[in-house]
């Protein structure tokens, strides 16, 4: 399903918010993520971000971790990175606006356009570590982050880092092809039908039987048929199969500490629906991390995109899966298809 985007595609290591080593055990803040199957895999934009050019000179941990990375790719027979100021500057911002807030307030589309950077493939990789070392180990212990570091689609680097407390907010961000398109906004469109794939066997653990939703699941699936009924929508009728692909979901992100729309136990969402008999014409997903039901819902509302899942009308079914012990409180995952 890779196409050329001329939207950036988030790593695997980071998608709204991820940390590798152990997160902050106290007010971890919230997380939201969404995800829409189009013909574009596209991920729609948030809030607009406004770019304050920082320093251009490259700190020396920040050169320490596009060395590192290069060093990976030249094992790997992978051409170097070239350093960019430019992006030195986005990572650093990022990574200062995320040891302050906890989060960024805008994607990394909308940094990129701001700051006039041209680019066909652009991913952003975050780290929360003690040391650069040990941020490295984290990502190159990972396959699917060590893919994305390595990948032959990227062309430039830049590193920032913030520091908050005695660990370290590391931002990567790589770009490559900007010669040929120039960046533009993300489009957000309406969700195409998409070619239904032979199915392969990949062996995977069977969900669990669901045996009726949860307190924190049915309230979920309450307010967000009320949103729909506030926008003349019909109700979504719960799935039982999406249910449990949300429990497994949840419990995956939970269990292997990950905040991603790629699993590295399942793929992507649309790669576990199938492995799981789920067929669909349009497919979505929204994840979130809060330590209630209200507070993820009115966070995903608040968002454009996940406030688009919610209330497209191309979606018919819906399934929930809400597991607690995450940083965040509880992991909320919201499984969509029509």
């Amino acid at each position: 399903m890779v196409k050329k985007l001329l939207v950036p595609l988030l790593s695997i290591l980071f998608c709204a918010g991820l940390f590798l080593s152990p997160a902050p055990a106290r007010s971890a803040p919230w997380r939201v993520s969404s995800y829409l199957d189009s013909a574009g895999e596209q991920k729609v934009p948030a809030v607009v971000w406004q770019f304050k050019p920082a320093s251009a000179n490259p700190a020396a941990e920040e050169k320490q971790v596009v060395s590192l990375v290069n060093q990976e790719r030249s094992k790997a027979g992978r051409p170097v990175l070239q350093a960019d100021d430019r992006l030195f500057a986005l990572a650093r911002e990022r990574a200062r606006e995320l040891a302050e807030k906890g989060y960024n307030s805008s994607s990394l589309a909308q940094v990129l356009k701001t700051a006039g950077i041209d680019y066909l493939y652009a991913g952003q990789s975050t780290v929360l570590a003690p040391s650069v070392d040990s941020a490295l180990k984290a990502l190159t212990g990972s396959a699917a982050s060590r893919q994305e570091m390595l990948s032959a689609r990227y062309e430039r680097i830049g590193a920032g880092i913030a520091r908050q407390g005695s660990r370290l907010y590391i931002v990567q961000i790589t770009t490559g092809g900007g010669d040929e398109v120039r960046s533009r906004p993300a489009p957000n469109p309406e969700p195409q039908p998409v070619p239904q794939p032979e199915p392969q066997p990949v062996p995977q653990p069977a969900p669990q039987p669901v045996s009726g939703l949860t307190a924190d699941e049915r309230q979920m699936v309450d307010l967000v048929n009320r949103e729909r009924a506030k926008n003349g929508l019909p109700p979504l009728k719960v799935n039982p199969d999406l249910v449990k692909v949300a429990r497994l979901k949840a419990e995956d992100m939970v269990k292997n500490n990950y905040f991603s729309h790629t699993s590295p136990t399942y793929g992507s969402p649309f790669d576990m629906m199938r492995q799981f008999g789920i067929s669909y014409s349009y497919a979505g997903e929204n994840l979130a991390g809060a330590p209630t039901v209200e507070s993820a819902h009115t966070n995903l509302m608040n968002s454009p995109g996940h406030r688009a899942n919610i209330l497209n009308p191309n979606f018919t079914r819906i399934g929930i899966g809400v597991v607690a012990g995450s940083p965040y409180g509880k992991i909320f995952v919201q499984e969509f298809i029509g």
